[in-house]
């Protein structure tokens, strides 16, 4: 049996466990976070100091009963897997558009962005919303290694015979070889506040997309995670490397135009 199914097994029992222990643990957090949100209205036009502190304190409990009940739903999409929904889709469309997404934040944090897409790999056969959602994951693990340092984040894309490589790569610190499985282990971070939960969220979905997950890392010069994506059956795109039938984005925002590490055959500096 293959390591990538023997750990979707495993999943699944954990999630056949999970799903009673969220379920006892959602129900009081809800009433924990109406409470609260009433008690901050109560006290909405607080102008002593001591109903000023208990605002403060309000809010601030609030705010990690919604972090707590988040990482609950994390957890439970990482073990129950997910009901997938895949079909022809413009995967250079989706990158442009997530990078668009990204592009203030990133410039609040000093990272420069570039786009290399591989124009005859355009076309992947995949669930439009959970492949958004893993790249995601891979670009906010790029962002939170180089925050504070700022660097420059490489997106590119590749085709293959059979399927499409997707890397992200940051100029962080890089990933010390023996953590390079832990990162993928659920509960594991290395990130102050940090679930762990993202990057095991993030392989599983590529898995169960009939594609893995690689990461090559080195320490000082920082981390590549490459995901691969089936290629859209040339029936459904009407030829190899041909225009998707329709884009989609995943949020309904438009295509943003940016740069590539020089692998790819067009490069262009981002807006």
């Amino acid at each position: 049996m293959s390591t990538a199914r023997k750990r979707s097994q495993r999943l699944e029992t954990m999630g056949t466990l999970a799903a009673g222990l969220a379920h006892e643990i959602k129900n009081p957090l809800s009433t924990m976070s109406v409470n609260l949100q009433l008690l901050a209205e109560d006290f909405a036009q607080a102008r002593t100091p001591v109903e000023l502190r208990t605002l403060k304190r309000a809010r601030l409990l609030l705010g990690e009963v919604r972090r707590l009940d988040q990482t609950v739903n994390d957890f439970l999409k990482l073990v129950r897997g997910h009901e997938l929904h895949s079909e022809p889709l413009d995967l250079e469309l989706l990158l442009t558009d997530m990078l668009r997404f990204v592009e203030a934040e990133n410039a609040q944090l000093g990272i420069r962005t570039r786009f290399s897409p591989d124009p005859d790999a355009r076309m992947v056969h995949a669930d439009p919303s959970f492949l958004r959602m893993a790249l995601m994951n891979l670009i906010g693990n790029a962002q939170h290694a180089m925050a504070g340092a700022g660097g420059e984040l490489l997106v590119a894309t590749r085709g293959r015979e059979h399927d499409v490589e997707v890397s992200v790569t940051d100029t962080g610190p890089g990933i010390p070889p023996d953590l390079h499985e832990k990162v993928f282990q659920p509960w594991f971070s290395t990130r102050q506040g940090g679930t762990g939960l993202g990057l095991p969220m993030a392989r599983r979905i590529i898995e169960e997309l009939g594609g893995e997950m690689r990461l090559l890392s080195e320490v000082g010069r920082g981390t590549r995670f490459t995901a691969t994506v089936p290629r859209a059956p040339r029936q459904l795109t009407g030829g190899a490397g041909g225009d998707a039938p329709r884009a989609h984005d995943g949020s309904g925002g438009s295509a943003h135009p940016a740069a590539g590490p020089g692998a790819g055959p067009r490069t262009e500096p981002a807006a």
